[in-house]
């Protein structure tokens, strides 16, 4: 399904009812958004995890942000933290969805943390898997090279600092599966639609200067942070740099779990429900 927002057509998917049967009456559940990670990726692995568990408890909806997935292109100029909180509140106010819990995953994470911050009021609660508010290139050379040794190092330089065809290529090849377990890479790979002109222009563009740190004190939603402590794109010191910030946290680790938490660690989805319902 796809909603007209300014400019665009975003994509969304539902899963699960907002009204169920409770004895003789109706009861309403909470509406999860999942905004995916990325940049360029879409909603689809979520559906295969994290989605179905929470539509057990949850109305779920699956968003592709401007650029990704089944949505609208748009142009390079709307390819920013900025237009995709726009365009996630305008699709929940067009859906007539009322405080939600909003999920953000990974890059997803900036997306959700700046809707927390500009619209504080509007959500219930906030989940956040791996998040970071700004990119510490240094750190997260060192991780991938700490995990991965001198060549994820040296790849993972050379896309931050220098994004091309050739350079995503070479980190794709070299640290894809020091983010995810070799046994889900290709599958992540393959599932999702893929927008590589648009991981290159935003990590070019917007990654070396985002920073949400100053506006992080701002939101209000009660927050779980869910951390894997071996995802080198966003390492635990970027993770701890949100959660020292935010007013009303709890904080869920999960040792050895990498970018895709809810994979290296299931037992991550039962924290997440239980927060959510």
């Amino acid at each position: 399904m796809r909603v007209q927002v300014e400019g665009a057509r975003l994509f969304f998917d539902v899963q699960g009812a907002l009204l169920r049967p409770d004895g003789p009456w109706l009861r309403q559940l909470p509406t999860v958004v999942i905004v995916h990670t990325g940049p360029g990726a879409d909603h689809t692995p979520y559906k295969e995890h994290i989605g179905p568990a929470l539509a057990e408890v949850a109305q779920v909806v699956y968003v592709d942000l401007r650029g990704c997935g089944r949505s609208d292109p748009g142009t390079a100029d709307d390819w920013n933290v900025e237009r995709w909180s726009s365009d996630l509140h305008e699709l929940l106010q067009r859906l007539a969805v009322e405080r939600p819990v909003v999920l953000g995953a990974g890059w997803g994470a900036y997306t959700a943390l700046r809707y927390a911050q500009r619209w504080p009021d509007e959500l219930s609660k906030l989940v956040l898997v791996n998040p970071t508010a700004r990119a510490d290139l240094g750190r997260i050379v060192a991780r991938f090279e700490e995990l991965g040794g001198a060549r994820a190092g040296a790849a993972a330089r050379e896309f931050l600092e220098h994004p091309t065809e050739l350079t995503i290529a070479t980190y794709m090849r070299e640290c894809f599966v020091l983010m995810v377990a070799p046994a889900y890479a290709s599958a992540l790979m393959l599932t999702p639609i893929w927008n590589l002109p648009l991981a290159i222009h935003w990590t070019r563009a917007e990654l070396p200067v985002i920073d949400l740190r100053p506006g992080l004190g701002s939101i209000r939603a009660p927050t779980l942070v869910v951390g894997g402590t071996e995802d080198p794109q966003y390492p635990r010191e970027a993770i701890e740099e949100v959660v020292q910030s935010l007013q009303e946290v709890e904080v869920a680790w999960y040792e050895g779990a990498r970018h895709s938490v809810f994979r290296d660690a299931p037992d991550s989805i039962d924290a997440v429900r239980r927060f959510v319902a």
